[in-house]
């Protein structure tokens, strides 16, 4: 039965990437990603099983926003960019009905939250925000910016591994990036 949730929610994921060409494959690097951060944290079988659903759900509410915005050759408008910030609610209202994902919803909900209250879309601080939404904010963004985007090449790995630093304890939460950025789980 496990083994069948998981395979439904990988094509769910699938289905995510193939909206955005640009992004194919990184549900599932989000997930590894985020496996190994909870590993170094010790989270139980249970705990992680969770972790896995959700960081392949992370950005369904993609699936809500239009093409011409996901793949805008250029820089997006302010309008575009909020638009774009809407995923995760758009993504809460896809799976709230589901009562299999109603542990999920956090995670898809705030994984766009900073640790410094200036994400979105509440505004979360700290440990205010969850714990996992916190793990996948980590290699969601790291692999945002390893990818080629529509509007920007994919940055070298020791620019991206300075941005994140630059924003350890503003965008992400200094302990787990240090897990990140010590085991090097951007190399998987």
């Amino acid at each position: 039965m496990k083994k069948a949730y998981l395979d439904s929610v990988k094509v769910l994921a699938e289905a995510i990437d193939a909206k955005d060409p640009y992004t194919r494959g990184h549900s599932d690097r989000v997930r590894r990603m985020s496996l190994q951060i909870a590993t170094s944290l010790g989270f139980t079988e249970e705990r992680m099983e969770i972790l896995e659903y959700g960081a392949l759900l992370h950005d369904i509410g993609k699936i809500g926003i239009k093409d011409e915005i996901l793949r805008k050759p250029g820089a997006l408008s302010p309008e575009e960019y909020q638009t774009i910030q809407e995923h995760p609610l758009i993504g809460v209202k896809i799976v709230e009905g589901i009562e299999f994902f109603k542990d999920k919803i956090p995670m898809i909900r705030h994984h766009h939250e900073h640790f410094d209250g200036k994400g979105y879309p509440d505004g979360l601080v700290g440990e205010g925000i969850p714990l996992e939404a916190r793990i996948i904010a980590v290699p969601d963004a790291f692999d945002a910016m390893a990818s080629l985007r529509p509007h920007r090449k994919a940055m070298p790995l020791e620019d991206i591994l300075l941005e994140m630093e630059k924003y350890k304890g503003k965008q992400f939460d200094p302990k787990i990036l240090e897990i990140f950025l010590r085991e090097k789980i951007y190399k998987l």
